[in-house]
């Protein structure tokens, strides 16, 4: 049983140094396949979703909408801190639900 420990030893050393090899090769080669992936996609204008990928959505980009108006103009989406227009009508004895915009 001591004659195979050495063989056996032997090819699991070579098994590890053909993964390095492979390792290294694939490395090599997905940087060449990467960079012609982004050539096409720039010839050709794909887009994201075109190629089934979905980005992170962003909050800045969308439009909420306004929920409460004064008689100035200003108006409030209902989100975030109150502004200090409302907070200063509110103070002077009108109600939150005055400014409210019926939907």
């Amino acid at each position: 049983m001591t004659s195979t420990q050495p063989r056996y030893k032997d090819i699991i050393k070579q098994i590890e140094e053909l993964q390095k090899q492979a390792d290294m090769l694939k490395a090599e080669e997905r940087s060449k396949v990467l960079k012609e992936v982004r050539e096409q996609i720039a010839v050709f204008e794909f887009t994201a979703g075109e190629l089934g990928l979905k980005g992170k959505a962003s909050l800045a980009g969308k439009k909420v909408p306004i929920r409460y108006k004064d008689d100035s103009g200003n108006t409030w989406s209902g989100r975030g801190h109150r502004p200090g227009w409302l907070n200063a009508a509110i103070k002077s004895g009108r109600k939150l639900e005055d400014f409210l915009i019926a939907v």
